[in-house]
């Protein structure tokens, strides 16, 4: 049985606070010297703090290979979160998940990812050189969001590609919707593969208020997190957690060296030290009070005219959902996302995102009585405004199930490393077909990619692509906004063909 550390200490906290008491006279960076030289107007900013910003102090422990108090708080934060290993990163969940693809796919193997899947995910590919196998991506035809993967097509892609190294899953997404993710972990095991999880989204998981179940509870082999999204740490600072004999420790600690600056920043690091303090003693009562902000919040909305905010029950075919997480619809106001957006910033109000008829509010533990009554005073004055313009819901109302119904299947010709090294030409549209594209391109709604980096340009590609254009999409991650032209890698057609 492990044992239980002391989750009230802050190690690595309190050891950059021992030496500020040390009142050592500074010949390293950073050039402003705990402050001495910083900018004044970064002093007003952040005066208290630029003592704790130090270089690569070995005097307090080595971000790259720790062994004292930075190892201790992050085996702190690894029995918080119910891991075996815990790796602090300061290049956000992005970092993280290049380390746990990287980990677990090298060159020329294969990985099951959703087509949905974050940059970071394709980027991991580029850098690791492993192949995609795609799963198609499931979207509610009236709320226009992702439900995620079932069991059943995850289950059915590992049966097809047994070759597959590893299986990537996003739980819960954006929207707060969960998969299955126990079953896909059990099968997976079941046929070697590891089990990797973006939990970006899902740091504050406790299944024991009705959440979803947190990754490393359903048996992920390694969970990325977002520790700053929707805890308390700094912007920039996530967390990579591993357990279980199947991941490679020593691989992944060299990637951290590879993939992590060497010049770390410690007030970052002793965030994350913080936000795992909080967590393990105020988390459990900090989550309750915001669900009950949420609950609150998605009651108030429903009641106003003209707005929709949709609970598990209204998303057929989300296996769970996180109730933090906030969708305001004003379709019925005749409002688009970009217009709700404005009206509600012009009201104080900033939202995360916005797509189509809806925005995305996240509550966290960062917020009120008082913030929560802002958003519905602001939501009120808006239906107030627009409500003579409410409309009941027209046939428009399967438009999102159509635009996903009708993505091109990807055809993957080259790994997007081999492409992204593949010297590169622009081309006319036309003059694409059975050419490997050399970019990602992807038009919102549905947000999927309906061409990625080394896939085949087919003939049903172009179709969907020239539909979006008659329909007045403009494509995003394109070079040519236009697409009038295309990057394709150069020299590749025989390839293809043959």
């Amino acid at each position: 049985m492990k044992q239980r550390l002391n989750q009230n200490r802050l190690p690595f906290v309190e050891s950059l606070e021992q030496y500020k008491k040390q009142h050592m006279v500074p010949f390293h960076t950073p050039g402003h010297k705990i402050g001495k030289g910083a900018p004044a107007l970064l002093t007003e900013w952040m005066g208290k703090a630029l003592p704790y910003d130090l270089g690569l102090m070995y005097a307090i422990d080595d971000y790259h290979e720790p062994e004292r108090e930075l190892l201790e708080a992050q085996q702190l934060a690894a029995q918080a979160f119910g891991a075996d290993h815990t790796w602090f990163s300061i290049n956000g969940t992005s970092g993280a998940i290049q380390m746990m693809i990287m980990s677990a796919v090298k060159e020329g193997e294969s990985i099951i990812v959703p087509r949905e899947a974050h940059c970071s995910v394709h980027n991991s590919l580029v850098l690791s050189g492993a192949k995609p196998i795609y799963m198609k991506g499931r979207f509610h035809p009236r709320w226009g969001i992702p439900v995620g993967v079932t069991a059943e097509e995850a289950i059915a892609t590992m049966d097809a590609h047994p070759e597959a190294k590893a299986i990537l899953l996003v739980h819960p997404n954006y929207y707060g919707v969960g998969i299955d993710a126990k079953r896909i972990a059990e099968v997976a095991h079941e046929r070697h593969m590891l089990v990797l999880v973006d939990e970006a989204h899902g740091p504050h998981l406790v299944s024991s208020l009705g959440m979803p179940e947190p990754a490393l509870a359903s048996g992920a082999d390694l969970v990325a997190q977002s520790t700053h999204k929707l805890l308390g740490s700094l912007t920039q600072t996530s967390m990579l957690h591993g357990q279980g004999s199947r991941i490679d420790v020593d691989r992944i600690q060299r990637l951290q060296q590879i993939l992590m600056s060497t010049s770390p920043n410690y007030i970052f690091l002793a965030s994350l030290d913080m936000a795992r303090h909080q967590w393990v003693t105020e988390g459990q009562s900090l989550m309750k009070d915001t669900l009950n902000l949420a609950r609150t919040l998605r009651r108030a909305l429903n009641e106003i005219p003209g707005i929709a905010c949709p609970s598990v029950e209204d998303i057929e075919g989300a296996f769970s959902l996180d109730e933090t997480k906030i969708i305001i619809d004003a379709k019925n106001l005749g409002l688009t996302a970009q217009e709700l957006e404005r009206e509600l910033r012009a009201r104080h109000i900033e939202v995360e995102l916005m797509k189509a008829y809806h925005v995305l509010l996240l509550i966290t533990i960062g917020d009120t009585d008082t913030s929560i009554q802002q958003v519905i005073d602001a939501v009120q004055d808006i239906s107030d405004l627009y409500r003579h313009r409410i409309e009941s819901i027209t046939n428009s109302i399967d438009f999102y199930a159509s635009t996903v119904e009708t993505l091109p299947t990807p055809i993957v010709a080259l790994s997007p490393r081999q492409a992204f090294y593949t010297e590169m030409e622009e081309i006319p549209l036309p003059q694409a077909l059975g050419r490997i594209s050399g970019e990602t391109i992807t038009y919102y709604p549905p947000g999927i990619p309906c061409l990625g980096v080394g896939e085949t340009i087919t003939e049903e590609v172009l179709a969907y692509m020239k539909q979006k254009q008659c329909d007045g999409y403009v494509p995003n991650g394109a070079r040519d906004r236009q697409l009038q032209t295309i990057l394709v890698c150069k020299d590749r057609e025989i390839e293809v063909r043959d």
